[in-house]
């Protein structure tokens, strides 16, 4: 079976631009001409600074409408041309953690009734059996039945973000995204909800694509890490190799900058600069400007993105095959070594 029908959700050359300014005359373009490919029961992990464009993407995949143009595939069936039915079973099958989860839970429901609304909604089961299915589920993320008598301003942080995860895992879906679900939680939290994203993808078999600023967060969690920037994915590769073979100039600068529990390390490289304005992209390659490593054509080419296999140019030839499903895009990798 080929790569691409046996996917579970394919981005194909997604482009997101939005109308800005006053009179609505700017144009901002959020994801540049955007692919990729999430695997059944895998943790896909999108990466890059604020304003990179990952929310942009995560949340177009649900509203593919917005979409200047390209598709969104499920199950191989372009979600911009189903059936009012169809996108409600993709819905179902689709589920969204948010970034705050008080903000995205209703303080009028308690957690009991968060959780059974979902429920209702697509009609899954008897409906004397959803309170019971619910306080299931709760007891799945680590919660009890009396939390579900509670409401969210009296849960702690990890409780609240423990409950948005169940309230998208009730449905039994195929796929959760998660748009920065751990950057209002402090770091122990974090660790506890990382540890409970692990186990329910073992425990369900549930996909994960995992929208976060910061590599170290998703190093012991992703099955694959895609690093964006400027609205265009620069490197796309099994997590194993982006943290041991980073192939993107980017790729290492957000690699040098997560600070080493060993205090023998050097002290973390801060990349320099700001990212610059999506309204104004730069010409050539979008991460020039910041760029230690650039060499002149990287002012006015934009590079493709290839894939790569045993280097004969920069970076110096490593020890062992590139995994063949490694991408990049930099013109680095088309240009020996002087």
């Amino acid at each position: 079976m080929n790569r691409e029908n046996s996917s579970l959700l394919s981005v194909r050359d997604l482009v997101v631009r939005y109308r800005t300014g006053k009179h609505r005359g700017a144009e901002l373009t959020a994801v540049r001409n955007v692919s990729l490919e999430i695997e059944a029961g895998n943790i896909f992990a999108l990466v890059g600074e604020s304003g990179s464009g990952k929310s942009s993407l995560a949340q177009t995949i649900l509203r593919p409408r917005t979409a200047e143009s390209g598709s969104v595939l499920f199950h191989g069936e372009d979600l911009a041309n189903i059936s009012k039915s169809g996108m409600k079973k993709a819905r179902k099958n689709i589920q969204i953690v948010f970034q705050d989860p008080l903000a995205s839970l209703s303080p009028r429901r308690t957690v009991l009734q968060t959780l059974t609304e979902p429920l209702n909604h697509f009609r899954i089961g008897a409906a004397a059996d959803r309170e019971s299915r619910a306080i299931a589920m709760l007891e799945t993320v680590g919660l009890t039945a009396e939390d579900g008598n509670r409401y969210p301003h009296a849960l702690s942080g990890g409780q609240r973000q423990r409950v948005a995860l169940a309230r998208a895992l009730v449905v039994e879906p195929e796929l959760i995204i998660a748009d920065e679900p751990l950057s209002s939680l402090d770091v122990r939290v974090q660790a506890k909800i990382l540890d409970l994203i692990s186990d329910l993808r073992d425990k369900l078999s549930v996909a994960f694509l995992f929208v976060s600023h910061d590599l170290s967060v998703v190093r012991q969690l992703a099955d694959t890490v895609a690093v964006m920037y400027l609205g265009r994915i620069v490197e796309c590769a099994p997590a194993g190799e982006v943290f041991s073979r980073p192939a993107h100039p980017y790729t290492r600068s957000l690699l040098n900058a997560v600070a080493a529990p060993d205090p023998r390390r050097p002290a973390p490289v801060v990349l320099k600069g700001e990212p610059p304005s999506p309204l104004t992209p730069p010409t050539g390659c979008v991460f020039h400007k910041r760029c230690t490593e650039m060499i002149e054509p990287c002012s006015s080419v934009v590079p493709e993105e290839i894939e790569l296999g045993e280097p004969d140019g920069y970076p110096p030839k490593s020890k062992g095959a590139i995994n063949a499903n490694h991408r990049v895009r930099c013109l680095l990798w088309r240009t020996p070594n002087a």
